[in-house]
This record gives structure tokens, sequence and C-alpha cells, in this order.
């Protein structure tokens, strides 16, 4: 199972191109950390996945499938894609029907046992009769990602999951990455906090520019911080730490 971008363009504004012959490959089990500046098309990216968003030019494959041929609904059951305001995507009554609502709409066979474990992956299993809205933002965020992992699809995209959480919703997630990793679910995630996810990651996609300018081994980051720079970021501070460290050593 694989998703697949190849030679992609995408543009709002045909004068202004945002993304510029994308080529890219994730399977399941992978862990795509994508990376830039605001503004270089990373939330742009993850639209291009589920179909929100068709290519101007070039394919977007999920499992085989071009989204340039298949609605949203078809997509979902092969990847499911969490925004970056937990409030654009939230809309039932309690916790509980929200997670419960892709299995049931997707018409898997174990609804019960998926939300429940989504629930608990996710810390939210107590709180499953109260309104979403009650939570504060930052388990709103971890409510959308149990819902995506409730829906069963054998990709998640991410976009910023960890933004304001909190330390003690930080540890959720990632014990949460954890177990996601450990049952081969495919995860693309945009995110800035590269001191967080990039050792979770099992690649990294580095964008400037509207272009890639590297895909691949997250460990050749390390080793090539300009790449980083390029990009205009920075490797975290413990990493440098690490670098100076060992390099002293």
């Amino acid at each position: 199972m694989t998703i697949e971008f190849r030679n992609v363009s995408f543009h709002y504004d045909r004068n202004r191109p945002l993304i510029n012959e994308l080529s890219f490959t994730s399977g399941t089990g992978d862990f795509l950390l994508v990376v830039g500046q605001n503004g270089v098309g990373k939330s742009t990216l993850l639209k291009l996945l589920n179909g929100i968003l068709k290519p101007i030019a070039g394919q977007v494959l999920v499992n085989g499938l071009d989204t340039a041929d298949h609605p949203t609904s078809r997509l979902a059951k092969e990847i499911c894609v969490t925004f970056q305001n937990p409030a654009d995507q939230i809309f039932a009554s309690t916790i509980r029907k929200e997670v419960e609502f892709a299995p049931r709409n997707l018409r898997l066979d174990n609804v019960d046992h998926l939300v429940d474990k989504a629930l608990s992956l996710c810390a939210l299993e107590s709180l499953s009769s109260h309104h979403p809205y009650d939570l504060p933002t930052a388990q709103r965020k971890l409510l959308t990602i149990a819902s995506a992992i409730a829906s069963g699809a054998p990709f998640l995209a991410f976009d910023e999951p960890s933004a304001g959480l909190s330390q003690v919703e930080r540890t959720v997630f990632e014990r949460l990455t954890t177990a996601l990793k450990n049952d081969a679910r495919g995860m693309i995630v945009v995110s800035h906090d590269l001191g967080l996810l990039l050792r979770y990651a099992t690649k990294i996609l580095v964008l400037a520019r509207g272009q890639m300018i590297y895909c691949g081994d997250p460990n050749a980051i390390l080793e090539r911080e300009k790449i980083l720079r390029q990009a205009g970021l920075r490797l975290p501070l413990p990493f440098r730490l690490e670098k100076v460290l060992g390099a002293k050593r």
C-alpha cells in the first residue's frame, strides 16, 4: 500500500505556483514528516491527498486510486486527514459520536472496538459522553486524531497535530504515535515541531519555494543541517547539542 505523488503541481493563483512538480512515495509503516516555512504548501499537500483539492498537473495516487477520479468519500477508506484547527471538522453532539462517525459511515464491522481503542489511545475514554466543545482546544485536537484512528484507514495524515498541546497531551500524542507505528499505519505529518517528531520519522520531506529540496532518511538531516537552513528552518537545540557532544567524544 502506497501514497504516490507523480510530478504534482498546484496553485490557487496561476501567477503564483504553490507546489511545483512534487514527486515522492510513502508506504504503510512509514512516518513521513513534512516540514517547511509557512506558505510553502504543506497543508495544501494534505488536501490533495484526500481529494479536497485536485492537482493542476500530475497525479496523486492513494493505494492506486487517482484522487482526480475518485470522490473524497471513496478515498476516506484509504486515508483520513485531520486539519490544523479542530473546529473545521468537529460537529457531533458527543465525543463518542464524533469518533464513531467515520467507521459507521464507512460501514465497518467492528465499530465499537475501533472507537474504544481510539478513545483509549487519545486518553478520552472517560469523557466519551461529553460534548466536544466542553474540552479545551488541546484535547479537541486529540479528538480529531481519535476520529482519524477509528476510521480504520491504512493511512493517516495530520496537520500540526502537536501545536498547542500541553506536556500532558504531548505525552499522549507520543504514546499514540508509537502505537500507530507498531500497527504499521502509514502517517504523513505536517509540523514545525521537529524537536518532538523528528525522532519518530522514517522519512522527512523538506519543502522550500514550492519545491521539494529533500526527501529521504531523517538521519541525513542531522548530518546535513544545511538542508533545513535552505528551507529557513533550524535543527532543534537538543539535536544540535547531540552533534556537538558526539563530535567531542
